[in-house]
């Protein structure tokens, strides 16, 4: 087995790897090994300095695609989910609290459902996306053309969207911090940015063990901390109260993912912390 990927899903060859000698999220050099570990060669570290959950060693972003390729190659869907579209419009409606309808950009964009959902609504959509599947149904469901680039390499106008969106994303990636100011640099002045991320606070009340957390395809465990911390660093206010509020009361109580040596930590965390992050923030 390779980390805690099964047999089947992992790679055929052994994997490259590389170790990160300083904080991803903060540049701080005071990084230690987190209390759990996964299965090897993975490994787990956590940032002394910004509380930062990340993994290494972990494999080359030029090993990535082979993880993905075994993960998501089974079967696919032939028609929308209705379910999905009637999410993706309650997702829409956070935006639309914060935004009139202008030009949104969506990074990693699946199958085009927040896309239709926000062009329903009078919005200009654009969609980046890797997987070619996802391109297809994409076209083939909503009519929705999505480019096949990453947010680096796709040629955009900085400066020219309303609004940036990217869920479920910023976990996979190797620089959160670029991707983030990637985003701002898109934006307009007060444009929005709207994305979500797995809470790993809440792995504790699903009860789920370090070789459940989805390794080596996530590189990045957010708290709301975190989170909140590297979002506004990337030069936006957060604007989703109950975030901040979560961020707050982690901070205070010493919230962590693994068993807590403070009773009171360990009760208001399972009680209180939500099972995702969502994020609405501002551009400066």
């Amino acid at each position: 087995m390779v980390g805690n990927i099964p047999p089947d899903l992992a790679p055929s060859r052994p994997p490259r790897l590389e170790s990160v000698a300083a904080c991803p999220l903060c540049d701080s050099a005071t990084v230690m090994v987190a209390p759990v570990q996964p299965n090897p060669p993975f490994g787990l570290m956590q940032c002394a300095s910004c509380g930062g959950i990340f993994l290494s060693p972990r494999p080359h972003i030029d090993a990535m695609p082979a993880y993905y390729d075994d993960f998501y190659g089974g079967e696919q869907p032939d028609k929308p989910s209705e379910r999905q579209i009637r999410r993706s419009r309650r997702h829409f409606r956070r935006l639309a609290r914060h935004a009139r309808a202008g030009r949104l950009l969506e990074v990693g964009a699946g199958d085009g459902y927040f896309l239709n959902a926000a062009r329903d609504a009078g919005w200009t959509v654009e969609g980046l996306e890797l997987s070619s599947p996802r391109v297809e149904r994409a076209k083939k469901w909503f009519g929705i053309d999505l480019a096949p680039r990453d947010l680096f390499t796709a040629r955009l106008e900085p400066g020219t969207y309303d609004a940036v969106a990217m869920f479920q994303l910023i976990e996979h990636v190797h620089d959160p911090r670029g991707i983030l100011r990637r985003s701002h640099e898109l934006l307009r002045p007060g444009g929005i940015l709207m994305m979500s991320t797995p809470n790993v606070l809440a792995y504790g009340r699903k009860n789920r063990d370090v070789n459940s957390w989805r390794i080596p395809r996530h590189l990045f465990f957010f708290t709301p901390k975190t989170l909140v911390r590297t979002v506004e660093n990337s030069g936006f206010d957060v604007l989703r109260r109950s975030l901040k509020l979560h961020a707050a009361i982690e901070e205070r109580l010493g919230w962590q993912p693994w068993p807590s040596s403070s009773l009171l930590g360990g009760v208001t965390r399972d009680l209180w912390t939500p099972f995702g992050l969502h994020v609405i923030a501002r551009k400066r």
